[in-house]
């Protein structure tokens, strides 16, 4: 296994085969947000024990009552659209034209409602990895890390780059911006700050595939993209030959193939 450097070298780090249940990040979270939650991701989280685990329902009219009944080590959380958008917490997804969607409602609660955590992992329900393990590891291997994400591009020239969604983007820094799939991504409490800082200045957010990289760099945050993360990708189709036991993985949409994944 091999950890990639800014250099553009990559080193050989070792891997944890098995977390040591006496170690426990009890300043740390997982957020998963999705539309409504779904049975499979949480008998796979319900039984975490190193993250207080968060669910994320954009859905403000699905009752989850039943479900806290049977997962009682996950939080489910919903939140009202007007408390999002009285913070500035709206943008973050405007690619799926929503003005107010899961991450934005994932930020403010983290940076608003929620802040004891130290780190947090973020994620959409279409990523997949083997076990809490994998994020154990990354853990332990950036644990001073403000973000962590998949490698970013840069941007040097605003809008008038004709590529990607730079044209619909309105980013209150100076060139450069930055860029990267951000469908999973781990985030540090002075991360979560600064974004509030931007929100609060600017009386809005921004796409979060710019947002993430862009605020930590302009804000000398220390941001890292370990080499787990490079199965991490827009379209793919991912199959069972593909996966092992220490990456990630995105997207796998159809959730019997995290099952079946998972069945190494």
């Amino acid at each position: 296994m091999f950890n990639y450097k800014s250099t553009g070298e990559y080193e050989p780090v070792n891997i944890i085969e098995n977390f040591n249940a006496d170690i426990k990040f009890v300043s740390n979270a997982l957020c998963l947000i999705c539309l409504r939650p779904n049975k499979i991701w949480c008998n796979f989280l319900n039984d975490f024990i190193n993250y207080k685990i968060f669910i994320i329902i954009d859905d403000n009219n699905f009752d989850y009552t039943e479900l806290q009944n049977i997962y009682t080590n996950i939080s489910f959380i919903k939140i009202d659209n007007s408390k999002c958008k009285a913070n500035y917490y709206f943008n973050v997804n405007t690619m799926i034209n929503k003005l107010i969607s899961g991450w934005d409602k994932a930020l403010y609660y983290f940076s608003i409602e929620n802040t004891i955590y130290d780190f947090i992992w973020f994620l959409e329900d279409d990523v997949f990895f083997y076990n809490e393990n994998v994020l154990f590891n990354i853990d332990k291997k950036y644990s001073n890390a403000d973000l962590i994400s998949k490698k970013c591009n840069i941007n040097t020239s605003g809008k008038k780059i004709n590529k990607w969604h730079w044209k619909k983007i309105d980013i209150n820094y100076e060139l450069p911006y930055y860029n990267g799939m951000m469908c999973i991504v781990r985030l540090s409490k002075k991360m979560l700050n600064c974004i509030n800082v931007y929100a609060k200045k600017n009386k809005t957010l921004f796409f979060l595939e710019a947002l993430f990289p862009t605020v930590a760099i302009k804000n000398n945050l220390i941001h890292n993209s370990p080499i787990e993360f490079e199965n991490i990708y827009y379209r793919h189709n991912i199959t069972k030959e593909q996966v092992n036991k220490v990456w990630l993985y995105h997207p796998v949409k159809d959730m019997n193939d995290h099952i079946v994944f998972r069945k190494l």
